[in-house]
């Protein structure tokens, strides 16, 4: 395929995005999405008992509020359940199996089955709660048979071991914690000598309160329990960094970002295409599903004049430069072998830049109209800009 022949295929990217988001077979390709997504999401399995804090771990990971009531969690086998972050197109996905401890209930069906789906364990513990065999026998059984997997323990509860009147400790020293939290922490991790392994595993307390229980912060080291995560799974996690981070909006804005972070994670794999342009009709409908998720996220309904509106907000120039931008990185595969293996990284991190911009911009221009108002064209732009170079040097 030509260059000249690529450029005719570049011009037409934009008609391409409004023809997927106005397809009339738009929900089965979005069904098609949500289904490649989960396939290639990282599983972070949660290994505990009912009432460990996993949930509450989830939630503030998260800052989704669907957690802390239990809704999100789509079955998967008798007491295991999958909670996709976001759940249209995951980027990430939580892996909760229950019932460890009930009497007559052998785990060991569901267990198979989600070692067979999982890249990290994240084990959670009480530490009033001494009795973790149950735990620790699916942490042996998942150790042996995969010794490379991560392990993060969560260690909960920490105010229940706290001397009356005290609250969170302002700087968490562990060789000044009450005798009686130091010895409810070294005896969990006693149980770990032993486990089997490549690495050792990574115990972090943490501790989640009610507001009536007059403890602040209510999510007491959870950036510890980030950092531990992010070390290894940092994409990931940086993803819901990324979308947490918008403490100052409302509920709305950060689901809109997580639907914006884990079309741009498809958008990378879309572009890492061997084959000279051959990602162009992927980018596409990626953007058009995107676009129509955010739209259902403030209650607005693309019609082809707002789309217009939206296009025209951006702007020809700044179209025409993405255009350009993500053409050079296609020209590059045409070059033999070495061509090709530069070309599908460079692609793939130019398509996640556009799709990035694309959805910010959509972001300032839905949230106006959502309120009433009509966004600022330069706004609208400026949020594609920051986007797509923020994303172009983030990535390969």
């Amino acid at each position: 395929m030509s260059p000249t022949s690529g450029l005719r295929r570049l011009g037409r990217l934009w008609s391409d995005v409004k023809a997927a988001l106005f397809a009339s077979d738009l929900d089965a390709a979005q069904d098609e999405i949500r289904v490649q997504a989960r396939s290639t999401a990282p599983v972070i399995w949660l290994v505990g008992k009912t009432g460990a804090g996993k949930t509450a771990i989830v939630s503030a990971l998260t800052g989704d509020p669907r957690a802390e009531v239990g809704e999100g969690y789509q079955p998967c086998t008798r007491q295991a359940s999958f909670y996709d972050v976001p759940e249209e197109a995951p980027f990430l996905r939580f892996l909760d199996t229950r019932g460890l401890e009930e009497a007559g209930y052998d785990p060991a069906e569901d267990i198979a089955w989600c070692e067979s789906q999982a890249h990290l364990l994240l084990a959670v513990m009480q530490v009033d709660d001494p009795a973790q065999e149950p735990v620790m026998k699916v942490l042996r059984q998942a150790r042996r048979r995969h010794p490379d997997w991560p392990l993060v323990v969560a260690q909960t509860g920490l105010h229940r071991r706290y001397r009356p009147g005290t609250g969170h400790p302002a700087s968490f020293d562990e060789a000044a914690l009450p005798e009686s939290l130091a010895d409810a922490l070294a005896h969990q991790r006693g149980l770990f000598r032993g486990l089997p392994g490549e690495d050792k595993p990574v115990f972090v307390p943490i501790d989640f309160t009610q507001p009536e229980d007059g403890f602040e912060p209510r999510a007491y080291r959870l950036e510890a329990l980030d950092a531990a995560l992010e070390a290894a799974m940092p994409d990931a996690l940086d993803a819901l960094h990324a979308a947490r981070a918008d403490e100052g909006n409302d509920s709305r804005q950060r689901a809109a970002r997580r639907t914006v972070y884990a079309y741009v994670t498809l958008a990378a794999a879309a572009g890492a295409v061997p084959i000279p342009l051959a990602g162009m009709a992927g980018l596409a409908a990626m953007q058009g599903a995107m676009l129509n998720r955010l739209a259902r996220r403030y209650e607005v309904e693309w019609t082809p004049s707002l789309f217009g509106a939206f296009a025209g907000s951006l702007g020809v120039g700044t179209i025409g430069w993405f255009g350009a931008r993500y053409l050079v990185t296609e020209a590059v595969k045409l070059v033999p072998v070495l061509g090709t293996a530069a070309g599908m990284a460079l692609n793939a991190g130019t398509a996640a830049a556009v799709t990035a911009g694309t959805g910010e911009a959509a972001l300032v221009f839905l949230r106006a109209l959502r309120a009433g108002q009509s966004a600022p064209p330069e706004e609208v732009r400026q949020a594609y800009r920051d986007a797509f170079r923020a994303w172009r040097a983030r990535r390969p």
